[in-house]
Formats: C-alpha cells, structure tokens, sequence
C-alpha cells in the first residue's frame, strides 16, 4: 500500500520542478537498467563468483520486464518493500521507481552486469558489483555510465525477491 509520504516523494520525482530532476533521473535510469541476465551478451560474473541459478533467472527476468516497461514482471522480482537508496540520498519506494518505469524514464543500451561478490546465507543473499550502459535519454544520453551497485535478495515464501538495492553512478565518459 502506497503512503501520502512516498505517493508525494513520486510526485516531486516526476514533476519538471523539482529541484533534484535532473538527479533523480539520472538515478532511475542507473538504478533501475541492473536487469539482465548474467549472459555473455550482458556480462559474465568474475570466474570465482558463483550466481545462484535462481537469482541469475531473476536478473534475466526483471531485465526483460524493464525493457519492455512490463510492471506486472517487475513486481514478481521486487519485494512489496522494495527500497532503492539513491545517489541524492532519497529513499525510494517500489511504487515510486514503478511509475518512474510508467513514465519512460529508462532506456538504454549496451547493458552490461559485472557481478564481482556474491554472499549466500540461508535466507539472504548479497550481490555486488558493477553495471556499465548507455543512456539513451535524461542526464548522461548517449554517454557510457558506470555504476557500482550493491543488490541483497531475501528468499520469501520460497522465492528469491530484490529487498533493497544501492546504485550509485561512479563515473560518465
């Protein structure tokens, strides 16, 4: 359920005056372009990393439902309370990347996932690493971008879900 607060932070991401746009959409075109699938085509994980199969089908999955702006498909890899800590240091909720995806602020192209640390433990797995993309519009368009990210997935209901990610844009050539 979508609180006065987060449907209010949505709000001020989307509208042209918000002082932090231009921020908030070079976060949402970095944070939300991880998904694909840990394939030679995107990017294949260091040699000693192993990728628990579930949770590299999930990537694929939630890789596909990005590009085709599926939300449906979203929500099946992003926990209900799914939090995203942003480069301008916003908090943002599944519901509010959501209608950043609704409102075509991602698109992009050379997608590449570099996985560098994967940590299992029972119920919890932590991935780390790196993406690499090309914005295709927004802040950064048409420039490669990189950016270090930080994905910890909680198995729920015996299913891997995306919990909370931090994705921060370390450098655009």
């Amino acid at each position: 359920m979508t609180t006065q607060r987060q449907r209010a932070a949505s709000t001020r991401f989307l509208q042209v005056g918000c002082p932090y746009l231009q921020e908030c959409k070079s976060m949402m075109i970095a944070t939300l372009a991880l998904a694909v699938a840990v394939t030679a085509a995107s990017g294949q994980p260091d040699p000693a990393v192993h990728v628990p199969p579930e949770i590299g089908a999930a990537y694929g999955r939630l890789g596909k439902a990005i590009a085709s702006h599926d939300v449906e498909g979203v929500k099946s890899v992003w926990a209900e309370d799914f939090v995203v800590n942003a480069p301008n240091n916003e908090v943002l909720h599944r519901d509010q990347v959501i209608a950043a995806i609704e409102g075509d602020f991602l698109n992009y192209k050379d997608f590449q996932k570099h996985i560098r640390f994967v940590g299992e433990k029972p119920e919890i797995t932590i991935v780390m690493g790196y993406d690499t993309m090309v914005p295709l519009n927004g802040p950064g368009a048409g420039q490669h971008v990189k950016r270090p990210f930080t994905d910890i997935w909680a198995k729920r209901a015996g299913t891997w879900m995306l919990i909370a990610r931090q994705a921060t844009i370390a450098a655009v050539d």
